[in-house]
């Protein structure tokens, strides 16, 4: 026993530690390697679900950006990509304007068939307003263009007849009065009086054909010759009174005389 004891101090005394020290070194060894696993399990087990948490919101961000690129797509791109055509129909019916119906309508109102239409119903029921009367267009501008040669006129001494028939003498003079109440469409009863006020103005004379009496020659005198060149401007005063292009004015006239000549037509009838 007393070796026994003396190995053991002198196993003391060197450092080394008893049998039983070393066996609860031992056992302790192994339960610090146990809280080490513990902490690499939590460890691992933390790091898959930061890795979930990380990858659920890159998701996220990934449909947000997928979102705003749809939203600013354009039609047609959206089209190509998708194979089908988007139906706009109730989009279209929710934002319509309150005010386009409006503007249908008054668009109809002003459209010239329209107005077209409506003319030819009151046509036929006669209840047609004074302004879309042929006949009043044409007796006011009638008065219209009288009013504009009356200024005209006023220079020379001459009402608007007696200009017409100093107009066709100008064309051809020494002619019968017959010829100028065909010429100007007159019956002879009108015409007489205004013949005879252009006699008494030394513009014309008035002489029996010798060949045959009953007719009656009319002639300018040099008076009545130079009066013409005091109307030549007329016709240009008249063509720029009308705001009309030339073309404008003949295709005008010719319409006017062929509505005149149906006129006389159907009066006659």
């Amino acid at each position: 026993m007393s070796e026994t004891t003396n190995q053991m101090s002198l196993l003391d005394a060197i450092g080394f530690s008893a049998p039983e020290a070393t066996e609860k070194q031992k056992k302790d060894k192994p339960a610090k390697a146990e809280k080490s696993e513990k902490k690499q399990r939590k460890k691992a087990a933390a790091k898959p679900e930061a890795e979930t948490a990380s990858g659920a919101e890159s998701n996220d961000a990934r449909e947000a950006e997928v979102d705003v690129a749809v939203a600013e797509t354009p039609v047609s791109q959206a089209v190509a990509d998708t194979g089908e055509t988007p139906d706009f129909s109730a989009e279209t019916q929710a934002g319509e304007d309150p005010g386009t119906e409006q503007a249908a309508s008054a668009s109809s109102a002003n459209d010239p068939a329209s107005d077209q239409d409506d003319d030819s119903q009151k046509i036929h029921d006669g209840s047609l307003p004074l302004d879309r009367h042929l006949c009043f267009a044409l007796y006011s501008a009638n008065h219209a263009m009288h009013g504009v040669y009356k200024a005209l006129l006023k220079e020379v001494g001459l009402t608007y007849p007696q200009f017409l028939a100093m107009t066709v003498l100008w064309e051809t003079n020494n002619v019968p009065v017959g010829a100028i109440t065909s010429k100007l469409q007159l019956d002879t009863n009108t015409l007489t009086p205004l013949l005879k006020r252009l006699e008494a103005m030394g513009l014309v004379t008035r002489t029996r054909n010798i060949k045959d009496e009953r007719q009656v020659i009319l002639k300018l005198t040099r008076k009545g010759r130079a009066l013409q060149k005091k109307t030549e401007h007329f016709s240009t005063c008249i063509m720029s009174s009308t705001g009309l292009k030339l073309e404008e004015v003949i295709d005008l006239q010719a319409k006017v005389m062929t509505l005149r000549d149906n006129l006389r037509k159907a009066g006659l009838e």
